[in-house]
């Protein structure tokens, strides 16, 4: 799993809207395919942080426990 920035604009605006979305990798009889799990709205960590949420988010999805984990 990863986090990818995308970027949408709107016909008649000139604004660009920035988001994030979860996007999970995966193999098919076709070739590689990806799929968007979560939209994470407009996150405010640096780039160089994205792949730590994401390693924890997807332990939780396949239920293993965080090594890293600090809560009793």
């Amino acid at each position: 799993m990863f986090i990818r920035e995308t970027k949408k604009s709107y016909k008649g605006y000139k604004k660009q809207f920035v988001y994030h979305i979860l996007v999970e990798s995966y193999r098919t009889d076709n070739g590689p395919r990806q799929r968007v799990l979560l939209d994470l709205g407009k996150l405010t960590i640096p780039k160089e942080q994205w792949k730590l949420p994401a390693n924890r988010i997807e332990e939780l999805v396949i239920g293993q426990n965080s090594f890293l984990d600090l809560e009793p």
